[in-house]
């Protein structure tokens, strides 16, 4: 027992008396190897981008390019759908031929083996279809992501708006909040933070903030910021409460229109369902009694 005390104590008084940086400097090397191992694991993988280069010389053989207005179309989807950092438009380019050409080989592979022609027509429509699928994906994270924008404004408003009260100007308080919180939001309250930290102005965030999302709530909450930012923390808090409020109405608003409409759709299925059940259990001893009345007469 002396001997198991006795190397306790020495092993405390080792960690004790390690300096600081040597264990800072292992964790710090731990790190960056387990992140440089992600990183070439990443690298191994097959990824959209590394066959960009690759189709997008295809592509310039047969002089097909994009127009200035359908780039920009894609390039606000690509926004809207919170996947800027991650593809871009010769990605998502690529990811459409690429669906298209392995829909249209598939068939036209079994087309071959079968000898029906009907799949030959059915490998050109399943290569419109791959080519419109990405895009369509696009346009439904595009949606949930509009969603969740909505689902979580009143809370940051709300957050944001204590923290001004507490003496904190708007980027600090935002900056708390992000820090905080998860979510949609707060991932652009980050970006909103680190445009301003590289000399962006705050108005010009707030906009790009607007632009992001693309949810109405969001761009009265920036616009109404940005016009009473003159105004000092006072003028901000004021129209932060009243912004986190109307969102707060516009929620309620909303969860009754949903409600109603929910209760809109049940009554059919109800009626449908429950009333045959409730007809028969009410009028079935009538029915019955009727018939043993119509039998004894005969």
């Amino acid at each position: 027992m002396a001997i198991i005390i006795s190397a306790l104590m020495f092993l405390f008084i080792v960690l004790l008396l390690t300096p600081r940086q040597w264990v800072e400097a292992s964790s710090i090397k731990k790190r960056l190897a387990v992140e440089e191992e992600v990183l070439i694991e990443e690298e191994r993988r097959f990824t959209i981008r590394k066959a960009t280069p690759a189709v997008m010389r295809m592509l310039s053989l047969v002089n097909f390019r994009l127009s200035i207005e359908r780039r920009e179309q894609l390039e606000t989807k690509i926004q809207m759908a919170g996947k800027a950092e991650k593809y871009r438009v010769e990605d998502i380019l690529t990811m459409k031929m690429i669906t298209a050409v392995s829909l249209m080989s598939y068939f036209l592979f079994l087309g071959v083996v079968a000898s029906s022609p009907m799949l030959f027509l059915v490998a050109m429509v399943t290569a419109l279809m791959g080519y419109i699928l990405p895009e369509h994906w696009l346009k439904i994270l595009g949606s949930k992501r509009k969603d969740q924008i909505k689902k979580e404004l009143p809370y940051v408003i709300n957050a944001i708006a204590i923290m001004s009260e507490a003496g904190l100007n708007l980027v600090p308080a935002m900056k708390e909040v992000a820090d905080k919180k998860k979510g949609v939001l707060a991932d652009e309250l980050q970006m909103v933070i680190r445009d301003v930290s590289v000399g962006v102005s705050q108005v010009t965030a707030l906009e790009r903030l607007a632009e992001r999302c693309q949810v109405d709530e969001v761009n009265r909450f920036v616009s109404a910021v940005t016009q009473n930012l003159e105004r000092g923390a006072s003028g901000v808090t004021r129209v932060l409460r009243n912004q986190a409020s109307e969102v707060w109405q516009q929620r309620k608003k909303k969860a009754q229109e949903l409600g109603e409409k929910a209760s809109m759709k049940l009554f059919l299925p109800l009626l449908l369902l429950a009333f045959p059940a409730t007809a028969i259990f009410l009028l079935g001893p009538a029915i019955l009694g009727v018939m043993d009345f119509i039998l004894s007469m005969n």
